[in-house]
């Protein structure tokens, strides 16, 4: 690696896809659009490696956790 090569920081925050890093999504559930926060950053707005958004729901509905709910 050269010296003009920057290294990424590692420490630095990397923004959520899901919500371009704004924390919140639009829902047209229901029929009108509604602001909700979003459930892969958990309305962080930052990624958040090996998180299961449906893991949430899952366990506000009462279902028995998956395999991937362990790690």
């Amino acid at each position: 690696m050269s010296a003009d090569e920057e290294t990424p920081d590692v420490d630095e925050p990397v923004p959520c896809t899901v919500c371009r890093g704004t924390g919140t999504l639009i829902s047209n559930l229901g029929g009108s659009p509604n602001n909700v926060t979003c459930a892969w950053c958990e309305g962080t707005g930052t990624f958040i490696p090996d998180h299961d958004a449906q893991a949430a729901g899952r366990a506000l509905r009462g279902e028995a956790p998956t395999e991937s709910d362990a790690a």
